[in-house]
């Protein structure tokens, strides 16, 4: 447990705020101290108001609070969540765009015995404040700081077409935005919305508090391994944009949300399964750009439905592809199989002579699920085959072994239960399995991690969950494989656009404690394919390796199944 102080305006705070206090709570932290702005403010007439203002950046200042405010900076109190919480009322000194703290307060503070402060209040601090709580002075800013330092928060990447807006909270420093990062995450621009921006962005970060505490409190004394990530930006200071900045800047918004409703509505996605003549680590360390000329691709699906999420083995000369079949006039996506034979000549470029389907079974039920399934990922271990597929609508992670009479899977044991896990993913690494996913929440950005001394044993969780947070790089893409000794983990770029292209990550550390990787390349789907929208499964079969590509097409049912969600979304909304 960790006793925090919050610097704050008095009781009432911002809804994420609030939300970040009380995970702080519930996680055991307690907060002992209201650090509270006393100076006064003076009210002032509409007419004194308007003439203080800033005609340059008018505009802005009328919208930003009448059309631009998310629910997450709702006005909440919090009076009886944090009463018997001692309250210090502090004035600051200002020399120049700084705020320094008198001495007697400081030495109030240091009486608490704080591990830390949740900065929710004042402005640019500077001097003795910092060091008063064991753990410094915490800071939300809610943008990337490589790429934005100032703000407004989540408003550049918008203006700028950034498809990525990150976040950080950091232990502040004396040096102006050269903070130790506590926490740091990348999520998609929602381009279309700065208040849904904004909303995502404060809304996912007030976890974070909480889940830096609880790191900490688990270190020894004499360890501190936030001091080893300090940033060192020198990004551009961005400000409030003047008039013709927010003009163009409604352009994009109206612009944005046109393109959004276009693709969400009109343009359904059409996912197909190839096969590549290469071991998975050649794809890895090769060009950026999958060649058309190596990849044979599946007999084109139905209209109505595609094939994604291939992963296989290979017994004698066949090779059995597993995959999920989407169906859009369910809405719902199956496992089936396809058998190819394989022509001893590896050296023959692949073309559809020397790939021949010999069969297909459809459906294969996996288990008793009834519920979508997909991304049928398959490992080999001991001899056998193994199916740990993607079934969040149940609610657990299962592992399925191979029957080979059968020829289908059956279910071994539940791995993890109470959890709407996506694509599961498992390694075995240095004497542990470890199990990565997504969960459905956060499906494309919060990359959780468990481990286990067996492959059917028990999954404990990674103390540092979500261990990631990062809509490039984070949600699993595929077959995790080591190569001269390290672990390479594929992952699904989101950022631009759904699956867009797989990043391949280095593992550089991989504990019960700790967790580390580095994207090392980015695989792009084939150019001159006729799927070269995106690509978002790697998955390694020996010296092949199978990916999907997509590609776009109107298609009716998904028209009808897209008017139908947000028809019910606004209805529960009224009701």
């Amino acid at each position: 447990m960790m006793r925090f102080g919050v610097m704050c305006s008095g009781t009432v705070f911002q809804q994420w705020q609030a939300n970040a206090i009380m995970e702080l709570k519930k996680h055991g932290h307690q907060p002992v101290l209201l650090i509270t702005d006393c100076r006064e403010v003076l009210p002032r007439g509409l007419i004194r108001r308007f003439i203080n203002k800033n005609l340059h950046t008018l505009l802005f200042s009328v919208l930003e609070n009448r059309f631009f405010s998310p629910s997450a900076k709702r006005l909440v109190s919090m009076e009886s969540e944090l009463a018997g919480v001692d309250v210090l009322p502090c004035r600051v000194d200002q020399k120049g765009y700084s705020e320094h703290f008198r001495e007697s307060d400081i030495s109030i503070i240091r009486s608490c015995r704080l591990d830390f402060i949740l900065r929710f209040g004042f402005n640019i601090i500077r001097g003795d404040i910092l060091e008063t709580a064991k753990f410094g002075v915490w800071s939300f800013h809610h943008d990337d700081e490589m790429k934005y330092r100032g703000g407004p928060a989540g408003f550049w990447e918008i203006y700028h077409d950034d498809p990525v807006n990150g976040a950080i909270l950091q232990r502040l420093t004396s040096k102006l935005d050269g903070g130790i990062i506590l926490r740091k995450g990348y999520l998609k621009t929602l381009s279309h919305s700065w208040t849904g921006n904004l909303q995502q962005l404060l809304t996912v970060t007030s976890m974070w508090p909480a889940l830096a505490a609880d790191e900490l409190s688990g270190l020894p004394d004499d360890e501190d391994s936030a001091t080893m990530k300090i940033s060192s930006t020198n990004a551009r200071i961005f400000k409030v944009p003047g008039n013709l900045q927010m003009i163009l800047f409604l352009w994009k918004l109206f612009r944005n949300r046109i393109s959004f409703y276009f693709h969400e509505f009109i343009k359904a996605e059409q996912w197909n399964v190839g096969i590549v003549a290469k071991p998975i680590h050649e794809i890895a360390q090769g060009d950026d750009f999958l060649k058309s000329g190596e990849i044979t691709w599946m007999a084109t699906p139905e209209k109505h439905t595609y094939y994604a999420d291939p992963f296989g083995f290979v017994i004698e000369n066949n090779l059995y592809v597993f995959l999920e079949v989407f169906s859009y006039k369910e809405m719902k996506g199956r496992i089936s199989d396809f058998i190819f034979y394989i022509n001893p000549d590896r050296k023959l470029p692949p073309h559809q002579g020397s790939w021949n389907p010999s069969g297909r079974r459809n459906p294969i039920r996996v288990g008793e699920e009834t519920g979508h399934l997909s991304y049928p990922f398959i490992l080999e271990f001991q001899g056998e085959r193994y199916c740990v597929p993607e079934s969040n609508a149940a609610g657990k992670i299962c592992l399925y072994r191979f029957d080979f009479q059968k020829l289908i899977f059956s279910e071994e044991k539940v791995l993890i239960a109470n959890v709407d896990a996506v694509d599961p993913t498992l390694v075995f690494y240095r004497d542990l399995w470890w199990l990565f996913f997504t969960d459905r929440l956060f499906s494309n950005t919060h990359l959780n991690l468990y481990y286990s001394d067996r492959l059917n044993g028990d999954y404990k969780p990674h103390c540092l969950n979500p261990v990631k947070i990062d809509i490039r790089s984070a949600r699993p893409g595929g077959t995790p494989f080591i190569h001269e000794g390290n672990l390479y983990r594929p992952s699904q770029d989101c950022s631009k656009t759904y699956g867009g292209r797989v990043i391949v990550n280095k593992v550089l550390h991989i504990t019960p404690e700790i967790f580390e990787e580095e994207i090392v390349r980015a695989v792009e789907p084939a150019q001159n394919s006729h799927y070269h929208h995106g690509l978002h499964t790697l998955s390694g079969v020996g010296d092949l390796t199978l990916i999907d590509g997509k590609t776009y097409r109107a298609n009716w049912f998904y028209f009808v199944n897209q008017c139908r969600k947000k028809f019910l979304a606004k209805t529960k909304q009224r009701v």
